[in-house]
């Protein structure tokens, strides 16, 4: 037994890779040598029952987890095989194929048919995930539930012309034919180039990898490190993957581009033209017949046994801001026990509706007229609202024990997954994400809206999760052409894209801001004062700013089109984020999201952090690109008098030139407006 594994790590030491997982299972294989010259796998060729045989005789490395994610389906009826790849059950995994290091070119063909999500349609499951490794240098293709195929660098909208524009284009519901091709000139320079049906609908390049210290060989329970090897299946911690795949060729050191896919299929004597017909049924439907009826999700209510808690369990109604029950962390600049504002309410809402007030929120704004102040008592208020009247001020008594919360995050159009919207654009101007709309020119008269001391929660991701979903966009409170808003000692509590602010001019203070990905995103100019910015634990890393292009909603106030203004705010992280990679810990904004403001009014988005305190978990480069048109450097960043112990870490970015100094040092240059309820 010793001599065997002498000879195993021998030849793996050839191969110039490490590998570990000695421990798994005796039968998966781990010595299985690098690749050369043409590899084609097909389904059953090998081993018709048993899936593991079937790839190592191919050459293909599986992980520890194999079993609950790959298997070998009925393709035809002419009883061929087809490799089904599933993580649904949210656990990466992906197959790989040991390399040399010394290839300089690597191409994968393969025919697959992915799946929709039958309980959110327009979204996708990923239909590949595949990067090359040359030592810790790494280029990336990959496709996600957005529809987007990303790379190590850059991004590309999946669309019918294979550009940001045009309608998406359907590449998981039939049989497709896909060739990745990587160019190697050096270790640090390889580029990756992704066909579909012969048209190529993205270009990438490499980066290099900071593995943790520690890991100095592959993980086979991550399938993650550095070595050389050619990785596919589904290895993306944001998607779940689903593909079904008539064959993989790989082809080294070999220009086939001009070559038909007939024409490889003869040389090789296999069918690699026709689409199998499958008897897979497919991703079944997972969602519970209705949502949670409390703020608190019972187990039944999940699928789960009687006895199981909600892990983010409100006792008692009130939520601790000492230790929040969402991220355990404490909301440093929310006011405890506040005093109310002493205005005229022409309502008040509680949910014992004592005194002849009203039990929710949505009757008392249906009954009062525009410019009305509504007093909300304490209470857990489950309600969507959608808030078309203008002048509306919605007054909590404390934002610890006055909660508006829900469970929207369960349509794959962002619009769907809306908690509060605050809607004032006049009738006709409001559009979807991506279309024209005539610009009004002026707001209408009591275009303003007000909250206070009060939390909005959407609990739809945290929900999706527990049952399957895989919807995670859960807009907390979302903007669209409100001239004036005023937000003062507030919660905000979601994931993806926790606020929404499409257009208008919005002035928040003191108040606690949670999500992971674009967790502020729109066009509308902000200035956040006095904030506390939390990214919760992201293993692919946290994203705070999606700017759309900045956008004020209106014509006669198009100059104050200034985007967002982080003043004085304390931008923290989840600690577990410091674990993560330069790269994977926290960016601070990315290149303009086109299509997210309300009007379109501008097309750059902008973002600027005016002496802000940083906790460590920032990454270096604090800038993303959107994707390979709309990047970084074509959108406005500046970062003036930051500190904290994050600081010192990043690099490479603007300060404000003086006339921008002059505009952002003050909140009325701003908004255009001196902040007030």
């Amino acid at each position: 037994m010793k001599k065997s594994l002498k000879v195993i790590l021998a030849s793996l030491l050839a191969a110039g890779t490490v590998f570990s997982g000695f421990a798994a299972e005796k039968q998966i294989k781990r010595d299985l040598k690098p690749v050369s010259g043409w590899n084609l796998y097909i389904p059953g060729k090998g081993n018709k029952k048993d899936v593991l045989k079937d790839l190592n005789k191919a050459g293909w490395q599986v992980s520890n987890n194999y079993k609950d994610h790959f298997s070998l389906v009925d393709g035809s009826v002419n009883k061929k095989k087809v490799l089904k790849i599933n993580t649904l059950d949210g656990k990466n995994d992906a197959l790989m194929l040991p390399l040399t290091g010394n290839e300089k070119k690597v191409t994968l063909v393969f025919r697959a048919q992915g799946a929709v999500d039958p309980d959110n349609p327009q979204t996708p499951y990923g239909i590949f995930f595949a990067y090359l490794q040359n030592g810790v240098y790494q280029s990336m293709l990959r496709h996600n539930a957005s529809n987007q195929i990303k790379g190590s660098k850059s991004m590309v909208r999946l669309t019918s012309d294979g550009t940001s524009k045009g309608q998406k284009l359907n590449i998981v519901s039939d049989w497709h034919e896909y060739r990745f091709v990587w160019d190697i000139e050096a270790q640090d320079k390889m580029t990756a180039q992704c066909y579909i049906d012969g048209k190529l609908f993205h270009s990438d390049i490499c980066k290099k990898v900071n593995f943790a210290d520690t890991m100095k060989e592959i993980d086979w329970n991550t399938m993650e490190g550095p070595g050389n090897y050619l990785e596919f299946g589904e290895n993306d911690g944001s998607t779940n993957g689903f593909g079904r795949y008539a064959y993989l060729l790989v082809v080294i050191d070999e220009d086939i581009s001009a070559v038909s896919t007939e024409d490889l299929g003869k040389k090789l004597k296999a069918d690699l033209t026709s689409n199998p017909v499958t008897k897979d049924p497919g991703p079944q439907s997972r969602r519970p017949a209705k949502k949670p009826a409390g703020i608190n999700i019972l187990g039944s209510e999940v699928g789960k046994s009687a006895d199981w808690e909600d892990p983010c369990t409100i006792e008692n109604g009130t939520l601790n801001l000492d230790e929040l029950q969402t991220t355990w962390t404490k909301a440093e600049k929310v006011v405890r026990n506040p005093s109310v504002p002493e205005l005229k309410f022409a309502a008040t809402v509680d949910p014992t509706g004592a005194n002849g007030s009203y039990k929710t929120i949505a009757e008392a704004i249906e009954k009062v007229a525009p410019n009305s102040a509504i007093k909300i008592m304490p209470g857990t208020y489950q309600e969507k609202l959608l808030i078309t009247k203008p002048g509306i001020s919605l007054i909590g008594t404390d934002p610890a024990k006055t909660i508006i919360y829900g469970y929207e995050a369960d349509t794959g159009g962002i619009n769907g997954n809306l908690l509060v919207e605050v809607n004032l654009l006049p009738q006709g101007t409001n559009t979807e994400p991506g279309a024209q709309a005539v610009i009004p020119e002026a707001p209408a008269e009591n275009c303003f809206f007000n909250a206070v001391n009060l939390t909005f929660y959407n609990k739809g991701a945290e929900w999706n999760k527990l049952w399957g979903g895989s919807e995670r966009r859960s807009i907390a409170l979302a903007i669209k052409g409100v001239d004036k808003c005023y937000i003062d000692n507030c919660v905000f509590l979601g994931q993806q894209d926790t606020l929404y602010f499409r257009s208008g001019r919005i002035y928040m203070k003191n108040s606690y801001v949670e999500g992971d990905v674009d967790y502020i995103c729109g066009g509308a100019t902000t200035v956040f004062d006095n904030c506390h910015i939390f990214s919760r634990k992201y293993a692919n890393g946290c994203i705070i700013v999606a700017a759309a292009g900045a956008d004020t909603g209106y014509k006669s106030t198009s100059q104050y089109a200034n985007g967002y203004v982080f003043k004085d705010c304390f931008i923290e992280a989840h600690m577990d984020m410091e674990d993560n990679p330069d790269g994977k810990q926290v960016t601070l904004a990315r290149g303009t999201w086109v299509g997210g403001s309300a009007t379109g009014e501008t097309n750059v988005g902008k973002t600027v952090y005016l002496n802000c305190k940083v906790s460590k978990a920032v990454n270096s480069t604090p800038w993303k690109d959107w994707d390979a048109v709309n990047t970084a450097e074509k959108a406005f960043f500046r970062i003036s008098g930051m500190s904290g112990d994050g600081a010192a870490n990043i690099k490479g970015v603007k300060d404000l030139s003086a006339a921008e100094n002059k505009l952002y040092s003050s909140v009325e240059s701003v908004l255009g407006f001196k902040p007030s309820l």
